[in-house]
């Protein structure tokens, strides 16, 4: 004890000059999603079409899985998840409404997918990135025209 303090007195004796620097840590609001695949591809010829039944599910070759979602935010307040599909547009100049293809997160309940659905709501940041499993499938009615539709699935983190 009696050396610590004697070291101390000796350390402030033999001090000539104290400087001090201004610290400041700065972060950015910050939002991100990542998507563990590019593509999502529903091939019927390789699932048995036609269907037995109607309506009939599809489940799409890519992922086979579900897709990763990755989403990350440090905002205060509300925040919502949204996935979003326009039209399928075919080779045929003829159109799949967007809520053939319906959409799931974690295993919840299927939704239709439409120009804008809420998948997930939440407030304040996400304390890390949280990892949700997204599942899609294709409900056939039996009035679907042959050809390749196409479109683009849009996911919108979006604050309230």
């Amino acid at each position: 004890m009696n050396k610590t303090v004697f070291l101390i007195i000796v350390f402030g004796f033999f001090t000539l000059a104290w400087a001090q620097l201004p610290l400041q840590v700065e972060f950015p609001a910050g939002s991100s999603l990542q998507l563990s695949n590019k593509n999502i591809i529903f091939n019927l010829e390789k699932n048995g079409f036609p269907p037995r039944e109607l309506p009939a599910y599809y489940y799409p070759v890519e992922p086979a899985e579900g897709l990763e979602l990755r989403l990350f935010s440090n905002l205060e307040g509300s925040w919502t998840l949204s996935a979003g599909l326009e039209p399928l547009l075919g080779d045929n100049e003829k159109w799949l409404l967007p809520e053939r293809i319906e959409v799931r997160m974690d295993g919840g309940p299927w939704l239709p997918l439409s120009s804008s659905v809420v998948l997930l709501a939440g407030s304040g940041p996400t304390g890390g990135y949280q990892i949700h499993t997204v599942e899609f499938r294709l409900r056939i009615e039996g009035d679907e025209l042959p050809g390749s539709y196409q479109g683009v699935l849009i996911f919108s983190l979006s604050r309230l």
